[in-house]
């Protein structure tokens, strides 16, 4: 198992390449260009995601936790199927806007009075949505964490390049996991 993330905010054109692609594999591939227009996107929005396996993300998350940066909260449920088939879904544009969305908002959800990143958000490949608000909190955390531990843990690439990530989206509307 991985992780993979990505900006929320994707520059143009790796931004329209992703819904088009979005929206063909919601439609099983009928685009007409499918597999085309994904490996479009996934070369276009290359250089706006990050990869980890499954020690890697347990390292990260670890150090986290240590640093303050992660809460431990029980995520809310995404919201129910509500179609009968795939027909159902292909054939009403208007429901699976309105699932797509509930959907999204579940994928974003955080809980009310905590600070930093729900830690479930990082224990499985989502799909999850970690915000801008989320990172600054995590990272304002992190700053207030001892130098000398910041010091310690700064000595290893995995570490930095994750901090560098975090920093990183925040000005790209955060990012998802998946």
């Amino acid at each position: 198992m991985g992780y993979s993330f990505e900006h929320v905010d994707l520059p143009e054109p790796a931004a329209t390449a992703r819904a088009h692609a979005e929206a063909c594999m919601d439609l099983n591939g009928s685009c007409g260009n499918w597999p085309q227009c994904y490996e479009e996107y996934s070369s276009l929005a290359a250089a706006y995601q990050f990869a980890l396996n499954i020690a890697g993300m347990e390292f990260c998350r670890e150090r986290m936790r240590w640093a303050g940066m992660t809460y431990q909260a029980t995520p809310q449920p995404f919201p129910d199927w509500p179609f009968d088939s795939f027909d159902d879904w292909r054939n009403d544009q208007h429901r699976r806007d309105a699932y797509n969305a509930a959907e999204r908002a579940a994928a974003a959800q955080t809980s009310p009075g905590k600070v930093g990143i729900p830690e479930f958000k990082l224990t499985s490949n989502g799909p999850w949505v970690v915000g801008e608000t989320e990172i600054e909190q995590a990272l304002i955390l992190y700053d207030a964490s001892p130098t000398s531990l910041r010091a310690e843990w700064e000595t290893d690439e995995l570490w930095v390049s994750w901090l560098d990530w975090l920093r990183e989206t925040r000005a790209h509307g955060g990012f998802t996991v998946s």
